[in-house]
């Protein structure tokens, strides 16, 4: 039976003289948690993709940043294998194009044969590199894809394939998002004569901020999610973010599907230069995770944001701009049927003094 890719490195990392046959692998690396906020908010991230991290939870959430945005994650499991993510967004009014790299991968290590001798050096690594476009399609509604490329290298076997993303992302109100996507959906991995699925995913989310961060000085946002991947069970996560003087903030959540029992996750996050109108942020996120197989996770990442906000007039909305046009075209017609009004009556004007002929010097002209 073909076991996940993390497990057999890790046990690899761990049990270095335990057998690791060649074609033990797969992509359960894509289930890991990308980010340190999100996972501080136990990934419930879905209805809220508010930053970069968006690319690996919601695509369409990419639609609303106004920044450009770089993150860089990293995780440490066992000595010796660590999950690296990194990710841009670029917003434009064309829409918001993003790429990103998720890789785990396993330092070298000792490989035996099936009588327990050494044979060599191993290494294995699953990487999946990912090209995003979101687009708004109202002011507030956004859709988002992606397309990913999936390798899986264990020794010296390979295996490749391509997956697809999408979601979706609405904001009935200024301060409540709702969201929804399908991730890692496409054609399963073969590796040697066995073919294994992707772990395909469906979230739907939501969040809601009950203080708007522009009239007080601290505010909490509020979130859940429910996923259901492949072959699992249904999963409820919730998690909340405290924001104190727009500098630090605080996170916590739980989730139900924590292996032996409900989970639980804290975080942390220190950002300066925050703002827009100063055109740089920088900020430092951690989240200690007590859930699932590996019981105590660590992860630490970096956002940077730059360059000009992408203001909402500046958007490229399909079908705002079509109503907009059709309003202003609807609002000068019926300026061309309206009746011409009447002409105002104006009193005399009084005479200009070029028209008054005054005497100089007791002379007339």
């Amino acid at each position: 039976m073909i076991a996940l890719l993390a497990a057999s490195v890790l046990a690899a990392a761990l049990s270095p003289a335990s057998a690791t046959p060649p074609g033990t692998t797969g992509v359960g690396f894509l289930e890991i948690p990308v980010g340190a906020r999100p996972a501080g908010m136990s990934e419930a991230f879905t209805g809220l993709a508010d930053d970069v991290h968006a690319l690996a939870y919601n695509p369409a959430g990419l639609a609303l940043l106004r920044q450009q945005e770089m993150g860089l994650v990293h995780d440490a499991y066992a000595s010796g294998v660590y999950h690296e993510w990194a990710g841009y967004v670029y917003p434009s009014a064309l829409g918001t194009f993003g790429v990103s790299a998720n890789l785990l991968f396993v330092k070298p290590f000792d490989a035996y044969d099936a009588n327990d001798q050494v044979i060599g050096q191993a290494s294995a690594m699953d990487s999946a590199y990912q090209l995003t476009y979101a687009l708004p399609f109202s002011d507030s509604l956004a859709f988002g894809g992606s397309f990913k490329r999936i390798g899986s290298r264990l020794w010296n076997t390979t295996a490749e394939t391509y997956a697809v993303d999408g979601g979706v992302l609405w904001q009935p109100l200024s301060r409540v998002r709702v969201g929804g996507a399908v991730l890692n959906l496409g054609p399963g991995l073969r590796y040697m004569s066995v073919t294994e699925s992707l772990p395909t995913m469906v979230r739907v989310g939501a969040s809601w901020t009950p203080f708007s961060p522009d009239e007080y000085r601290h505010w909490i946002i509020l979130a859940c999610d429910v996923t259901k991947p492949r072959e699992s069970v249904l999963a409820v996560a919730g998690g909340a973010e405290f924001w104190y003087e727009n500098i630090l903030a605080l996170r916590a959540g739980g989730r139900t599907d924590a292996g032996a029992g409900p989970g639980y996750t804290v975080g942390a996050g220190i950002y300066v230069f925050r703002g827009e109108h100063k055109g740089f942020e920088l900020g430092f996120d951690y989240a200690f995770t007590n859930s699932g197989d590996f019981a105590a996770t660590q992860r630490a990442s970096l956002v940077v944001k730059f360059g000009e906000p992408l203001y909402e007039r500046d958007r490229l909305d399909l079908f705002g701009r079509r109503h907009a046009r059709y309003r202003a075209a609807a609002q000068e017609g019926a300026l061309r049927q309206a009746p011409a009004p009447a002409p105002a009556l104006v009193p005399p004007s009084a005479p200009q003094s070029s028209d008054l002929i005054l005497p100089v010097d007791g002379f007339k002209p």
